[in-house]
C-alpha cells in the first residue's frame, strides 16, 4: 500500500501545492471577515431575538412564580385562620365554663340560705342509712 499524506483543506477543498502559506492565511483571513460581516448584519435580528425570548422566559417565570406565592399565601391564611378558630372556641368553652361554675356557685348559696341540702350531704346521709340498716338487721337477727 502506498503512503498516502492527507492533503490539508480550505472551504472544503484541498490546498494545491503551488499555494503558498500567505494564499491560505489570506483565505482564512477573508473568512473571519465574512464572519464578523455577517454578526453586524445578523447580530441586532439575533440580539432582538434574544431579548424578546429572554422577556417571554421571565414573564412565565413571574407568572408561576405569582401562582406559587398565592398558593402558599392562601395555606398560611387557612392555618392562622384555624389557629384562630381554635383559640376562640376554647376561649368560648372556657367562658361557657367559668359562667356555668359561676351559676352552679350561685344556686348552692341560694339553696344554703333556704336550708336544703346539697347533694354532697344527702349521698353522706344515705351512707349513714346504710350502715344504720345494717346495724339494726344484724340486731333483729341476733334476737
Amino acid at each position: 500500500m502506498a503512503d498516502k499524506k492527507a492533503k490539508p483543506k480550505v472551504k472544503g477543498k484541498p490546498v494545491k501545492r503551488n499555494e503558498s502559506v500567505a494564499d491560505v492565511a489570506n483565505e482564512i483571513w477573508k473568512a473571519g471577515l465574512g464572519a464578523l460581516r455577517k454578526a453586524e448584519k445578523e447580530g441586532s435580528k439575533i440580539f432582538k431575538s434574544l431579548v424578546d425570548m429572554g422577556d417571554d422566559f421571565q414573564t412565565s417565570r413571574r407568572k408561576s412564580s405569582e401562582k406559587q406565592i398565592d398558593k402558599v399565601s392562601k395555606v398560611i391564611r387557612g392555618g392562622v385562620g384555624s389557629v384562630k378558630g381554635k383559640i376562640d372556641d376554647i376561649t368560648f368553652q372556657r367562658e361557657n365554663i367559668w359562667d356555668k361554675l359561676k351559676l352552679e356557685q350561685t344556686f348552692g348559696q341560694v339553696m344554703k340560705t333556704f336550708g336544703v341540702a346539697t347533694k354532697k350531704e344527702i349521698d353522706v346521709l344515705k351512707k349513714k342509712m346504710d350502715t344504720l340498716q345494717k346495724s339494726v338487721n344484724e340486731l333483729k337477727g341476733k334476737k
